[in-house]
């Protein structure tokens, strides 16, 4: 292609000559899409909304704070229903898994963890945007399956997290209730210890000495009970730390504590276990992340431990101080009289254990009141319905989008071909390749409507043979000289004068690549505008191979130019008069 500046006219050319190559990529894109289209496997989709609202604080229990940190937002809630966790509740729900399967069951059996996989992979989860909605949407190729699954993934999360969030307070409750069966036991014995001594030593009030002296006892009793059962309470959680050791290092462990370093201590090992269990989903237990955070968790787990040990210890010395002091109380009560200090000692048993189960009832009305509140974070805002149609099933839509694709496929290979294409095809083309002016364009002589029109115009000629009808025809200059191909040629017969001004030549050569290409007729006819301007012009036949201008002008073909090459004739014997044309 020559290299010029194309305007839009140029590319419409170029549309048009290419148009094959655009039509055939067209339809064919067209097809393969349709035939994709068909092939493909229609699959459902069904979504459910849940909303997260994050809690702050409960209090009231044994437990002053329960709360989330900062780690818990939007993204981590969207992650965490993916978990493995939620996943396995979901199987077991819809019957991918037995009900007794469970926890490390479930982790060595590769069938079920195959059903995990693969209902972990037609879920997915996105987040409304500015907002605290968390999108959960279920594909399958079946639509009734799809809705079940949606539904199943957001009401197994939303139990999951309110049994996460209220564990905590139903755990205090159990533990208090036990607590208060066992102290009102107690209370009853103790008082009915009271009463049978009064009875017995039929005693109305006791001394005042006695009244101060009972009065350090209570104190120091109870301040010896709540540090023997503060104590208790660290010693049961040093023992669910070391049981939680030997067991599994994905258990979380509780402990109940106002100390500060114990509940960051907790908060730290919420963290990582929430980390854990996500990053239990995607690798095996053998991963080096998974292990460092186990190793994390046991180091904060040992931390605990020890920090433990110590409040446990501080425990102990101030017990054994109140016991010194109590030591001392009864060294001085030595005096007071023995019944006298025997109905002390039951009062005052009696008194640490009424305040304890007072101290009971109010906490386990403060239990009841928060589990019946409960924590609810996850509310189930729409959900998933059966879809009516399948996604991505418009066969319309793809094939019209494959056409689009396929044309403008073909326009790019059109204009790659173009661009590639070597071939002469313009005016511009010729001037760029062969360095030479264009001085004229001949168009193609029709021989058959040409002598159509000749025969219209001169019917005498139609007694004439086919062969001289086409010579005729062919002479277009002579016998059609008002025709646009005549024209043509006395354009160029002008431009070649205009030519010679510059360049004062006087022999023209006709020339062309291949044969058949016209350049008998074309100097044929330019040598006779020429001779019609009134120029003296001599035409050489110098086609040595296929010499047919004799047959032009109906004359015989020798002598001729080849004869006077080797000098069987003289060139002025050679030549052939308009005269000689006549006569024939």
């Amino acid at each position: 292609m020559a290299q010029y500046e194309m305007n839009l006219r140029d590319y419409w050319l170029i549309v048009r000559r290419r148009r094959f190559i655009i039509i055939a990529s067209t339809v064919l894109v067209a097809l393969f899409s349709l035939w994709i289209a068909r092939q493909k496997v229609p699959f459902y989709e069904a979504t459910a909304a849940v909303k997260f609202e994050q809690s702050t604080a409960l209090s009231g229990l044994l437990v002053e704070v329960l709360s989330y940190n900062s780690a818990d937002s939007i993204e981590t809630q969207a992650t965490l229903l993916k978990s493995y966790p939620i996943l396995e509740e979901v199987a077991r729900r819809l019957g991918r898994l037995p009900e007794t399967a469970r926890g490390e069951a479930v982790q060595e059996s590769k069938s079920y963890m195959a059903a995990l996989d693969s209902i972990g992979g037609k879920i997915r989860t996105s987040r409304v945007p500015s907002t605290s909605i968390l999108e959960v949407i279920a594909t399958s190729t079946n639509s009734r399956e799809a809705r079940d699954l949606a539904n199943t993934v957001v009401e197994a999360y939303r139990d999951y997290n309110r049994s996460v969030r209220n564990g905590r307070i139903t755990e205090a409750r159990k533990f208090i209730e036990a607590q208060l069966k066992e102290v009102e036991g107690r209370v009853r014995r103790a008082e009915e210890e009271v009463w049978a001594f009064r009875e017995a030593n039929r005693i109305i009030s006791p001394g005042a000495e006695s009244s101060v002296l009972l009065s350090l006892f209570t104190q120091l009793r109870s301040d010896i009970e709540k540090t023997r059962q503060q104590r208790t309470e660290l010693e049961m959680t040093q023992g669910r730390l070391a049981r939680n050791d030997a067991a599994s290092v994905a258990e979380r462990v509780f402990v109940d504590s106002a100390n500060p370093a114990l509940q960051r201590l907790q908060a730290t090992q919420v963290e990582l276990l929430l980390e854990r269990n996500n990053l239990a989903l995607e690798v095996t237990d053998r991963h080096p992340r998974l292990q460092a955070l186990d190793d994390r968790l046991r180091e904060v787990r040992s931390e605990m431990r020890r920090e433990v040990n110590a409040q446990v210890a501080l425990l102990r010395s101030r017990e054994e101080i109140l016991n010194r002091q109590m030591g001392e109380l009864l060294q001085k009560n030595r005096e007071v009289p023995s019944i006298e200090l025997g109905l002390q000692r039951l009062q005052r048993d009696a008194k640490v254990n009424d305040d304890l189960l007072t101290l009971l009832k109010t906490k386990h009305q403060e239990a009841l009141i928060k589990e019946s509140e409960g924590v609810e974070e996850v509310s189930i805002v729409r959900p998933a319905t059966e879809p009516g149609s399948p996604v991505g099933g418009e066969t319309f839509n793809t094939v019209v989008v494959g056409g689009l694709v396929g044309l403008m496929l073909g326009l790019v290979l059109a204009f790659v071909q173009e661009t590639l294409d070597t071939s002469i095809g313009t005016i511009e083309d010729v001037e760029t390749y062969l360095q030479v002016p264009v001085l004229g364009i001949v168009p193609h002589i029709d021989a058959r409507e040409t002598v159509q029109r000749l025969v219209e115009r001169r019917p005498a000629l139609a007694d004439m043979d086919s062969e001289a009808l086409q010579s005729h025809a062919l002479l277009i200059t002579h016998f059609d000289p008002k025709s646009p191909v005549a024209e043509a040629y006395r354009t160029l017969r002008t431009n070649i004068q205009f030519t010679r001004l510059e360049k004062q030549g006087k022999i023209l050569v006709v020339t062309s690549p291949t044969l058949q290409e016209g350049k008998t007729t074309t100097i044929v006819n330019l040598a006779l505008t020429m001779a019609q301007n009134g120029q003296r012009t001599l035409l050489v036949g110098a086609n040595l191979r296929r010499p047919s201008i004799h047959r032009f002008f109906g004359i015989e073909r020798e002598p001729g130019l080849s004869d006077v090459l080797v000098g069987n004739a003289r060139w002025r014997d050679c030549i052939r008069t308009v005269a000689d044309i006549l006569m024939g």
